[in-house]
């Protein structure tokens, strides 16, 4: 184990603790015009569309770096409409997503939406391809850890590419294992943005 690793687990334990606290504290009445998921499970959004639509999934905060090494954090977004994304290089659907990702992020960028890409890969791999077409939004990187916080968005399988809809209050609206289509990222745009 290395000597990152107690603490980034610690911190996930935590993370874990706070969001159950907070679903809890949400389910109460917290929020009063949006009621809780069926199972509080991110990956039910994604079997239940009716539930997506009321859900009450607090975003987990996470830190990976990003592609010059520095340590990110998904609270820095908070405000923006984010779509979260897990992927990988040597994944096809994954490299067809990525165009129209930038596209709609140079389009919405200034309506406060924003893409953070966690790259399930090698460093120098990851570079090479945002260098290739241009990727200009956020690419946070990582293999074990940016799996592990996969699992934490309900991401129990490791599927790539898996997509996340985080609204500007911090809430999870939607999940997507699989490719996401133009007409996908379209009405979430329309509907949360």
């Amino acid at each position: 184990m290395s000597a990152n690793a107690a603490p980034h687990r610690s911190r996930s334990l935590s993370v874990a603790a706070t969001t159950g606290l907070a679903l809890l504290t949400l389910s109460a009445g917290g929020a009063p015009d949006v009621a809780a998921a069926p199972t509080g499970d991110p990956e039910a959004l994604q079997a239940d569309p009716a539930a997506a639509k009321n859900a009450v999934l607090r975003r987990v905060d996470f830190a990976l770096p990003d592609l010059e090494g520095r340590t990110r954090l998904l609270s820095e977004w908070d405000g923006d409409l984010v779509l979260l994304n897990f992927w990988a290089t040597w994944c096809p659907p994954c490299k067809k997503e990525m165009p129209m990702f930038q596209q709609r992020f140079e389009r919405y960028a200034d309506q406060g939406f924003t893409i953070v890409a966690v790259a399930v890969d090698e460093l120098d791999d990851t570079r090479a391809f945002v260098n290739e077409y241009g990727i200009e939004f956020p690419v946070l990187i990582g293999q074990g850890d940016a799996i592990a916080v996969g699992r934490e968005y309900g991401n129990r399988i490791g599927a790539l590419p898996y997509t996340v809809i985080i609204d500007r209050d911090g809430f999870v609206r939607e999940v997507h294992r699989g490719e996401v289509t133009e007409a996908d990222l379209d009405a979430w745009l329309q509907r949360h943005l």
